[in-house]
Formats: C-alpha cells, sequence, structure tokens
C-alpha cells in the first residue's frame, strides 16, 4: 500500500499505541489489525465483541489472536461501551469501528463519561489517494454534519487542515464547492464560499489558504481554470475539497472511489482522539489505512502537546 510510504509517521513518540475495535466478527477487521501491528501502526489491539464469533473467524481464516485482547461483549451496544471505557482508562489510544452500525459505534463514543467530547464539532474526513498517478485529496464531510452553516464550515476545515498536516501537507489549499464559481445569492453555498475566503483573509482560519467559490473541475484542475478564466490564485490547486452538505459529500467520494480508482480512508475527527470509521464494505486496505491515518493524528497530537 502506497499510502504508508507516501505519509511517513515522522517519529514514534508513543511506545505503545493500542486500538480498540468494536465488533470485529469479519476476516477484514483481523486481518487488517494482524497486518498494521506486522507494520508497527500499532503496538496492540482490544478485540471488544462476541468471543465467540472472533474466535470462529480467526479459526476460519487461519489468524492467529495470540497478540490481541479479547475482551467479550454479548451485544454491540455493550461491546462499543466497552470500546469507550479502554479509550477512557487510557488503555487504548483511540477506537475502531467493526463489523457494528456506525449510530451504535457513534452514540457509545460520545457518551459524556468517556470524556471524548471536547466541545468541537466533529466531522467526517475522506483522505482519497490514487496510487497510479499519486493524487491526494481530503474530502469533507461526507458523513457527519448535514446542512452545515459558515460557522460549521469553518470547524470542518480546521479539522481537515489537522489531518492534512498531519500527512505533511502544510497550508493546504481549501476550495469550499460550489456549482457556480461567482457569489448568487440564489445559491446559498457561493456565499457561503465567499464568506469562508475572507474568514481566511482575516485570520479567523488558519493554516490554510481558503479559495472560492469554486467548482469541482475548477477546484482540482488548472487546465479548466485558465480555459473558464477564473481568476482565483489557488483555482486547480486544492488539496481540500469541502462539500456545500453530506450529500454532495457523501456522493463525491463514493464517486471517487468507485468511477476515478481513488482508494478511501475515512477517520472521524473533532473528539479527543481520531476515530476510525469505515464503511462496512470496505476492505483491508481501506481499514489498514485509515488506522494508519489515526496513528499519523495520534502522533502530531502528541508532538503539539
Amino acid at each position: 500500500m502506497k499510502l504508508l510510504e507516501k505519509f511517513k509517521i515522522p517519529k514514534m513518540i508513543s511506545s505503545n499505541v493500542f486500538v480498540a475495535v468494536a465488533c470485529p466478527h469479519d476476516e477484514e477487521s483481523l486481518t487488517t489489525l494482524t497486518k498494521a501491528l506486522e507494520l508497527n501502526i500499532i503496538t496492540g489491539a482490544y478485540l471488544c465483541g462476541d468471543e465467540k464469533i472472533i474466535k470462529k473467524v480467526a479459526n476460519q481464516n487461519n489468524i492467529n489472536l495470540d497478540s490481541f485482547i479479547i475482551m467479550h461483549g454479548e451485544t454491540m451496544e455493550e461491546s462499543a461501551n466497552n470500546v469507550g471505557i479502554l479509550i477512557m482508562d487510557d488503555k487504548a489510544q483511540f477506537p475502531m469501528k467493526g463489523l457494528i452500525d456506525t449510530s451504535v459505534f457513534l452514540r457509545a463514543m460520545l457518551k459524556r463519561e468517556y470524556g471524548l467530547r471536547t466541545g468541537g464539532l466533529l466531522s467526517h474526513l475522506m483522505l482519497l489517494h490514487r496510487e497510479s498517478d499519486d493524487l491526494v485529496y481530503i474530502v469533507t464531510d461526507g458523513g457527519m454534519n448535514i446542512a452545515p452553516g459558515v460557522h460549521e464550515k469553518a470547524e470542518i476545515i480546521k479539522t481537515a487542515v489537522e489531518l492534512a498536516e498531519a500527512c505533511g501537507i502544510d497550508n493546504p489549499v481549501v476550495a469550499p464547492l460550489t456549482a457556480k464559481e461567482k457569489v448568487y445569492d440564489k445559491m446559498p453555498a457561493t456565499v457561503d464560499a465567499d464568506k469562508l475566503r475572507q474568514m481566511n483573509v482575516d485570520g479567523e482560519i488558519k493554516g490554510c489558504r481558503v479559495s472560492g467559490p469554486l467548482q469541482f473541475d475548477n477546484a482540482i484542475s488548472v487546465e479548466s481554470e485558465k480555459i473558464k478564466g477564473v481568476k482565483d490564485a489557488y483555482a486547480g490547486k486544492a488539496n481540500i475539497l469541502l462539500a456545500p452538505d453530506i450529500e454532495s459529500g457523501n456522493i463525491l467520494a463514493k464517486t471517487m472511489t468507485y468511477l476515478a480508482g481513488f482508494i478511501g480512508y475515512g477517520l472521524i475527527m473533532g473528539a479527543k482522539v481520531p476515530m476510525v470509521v469505515v464503511s462496512r464494505s470496505d476492505g483491508e486496505i481501506e481499514k489498514l489505512g485509515s488506522l494508519y491515518l489515526a496513528r499519523l493524528v495520534y502522533e502530531k497530537g502528541k508532538d503539539n502537546a
């Protein structure tokens, strides 16, 4: 997987990094953890789920569980809560969603007693990497915030910048995507994009360069920007693609993975620690890469502490 070569962990600050997985009841979750251990992405894992199912899946696929700790849970809810307890007690450094409903997983992670909430806005980020030409984009938010307003979008940008910086992408270009490259009152996304650009100019959004409003082609293609005569210094240079709402973000990310050859890696950020949240249909590569991103973000946070 070329992602590990492209974004290297700058230094291993933490000697022990454990992940706690809710309901690792599938082959992909268990093989991902085994591979992550081999690559030193993690140093250990808690398997929070039905012990009989975990051992059955492992036996059927010749997966050695000796390096992992099984924490039995009768139900999805109990298993997810066990993950929260492990994070709260600092026995695990970040959580991962296995074969469990996202809503059940997040409901447990966000319980006040586990201390993962920091008061900030949670957002879902997809890092999309196409190995054939080494293109990388961060797409947000296609999984958490349904119809964010301008202030929520500003928070989403700040979180996306954190991920970019953890990957070594300094001062990334952010493109708030719209269907028009000019401000148009009847299209709220264009108004928001202009406000976000101004907030960046005024120093309210830091660590990045916000362009826009920009259509998708103008955001990623310098050639398109030149043909259309778009007067934007950052047009065609986007690293972060900010969707106007959850539907467009979700559709964009899935279109890029299914039709354009990108591999998608997913995290939810904005909490105390990054949360590895990928689709139940994702395979080992997506899960492994998402774990790696969580480790990068975790190490970046320790470095800044």
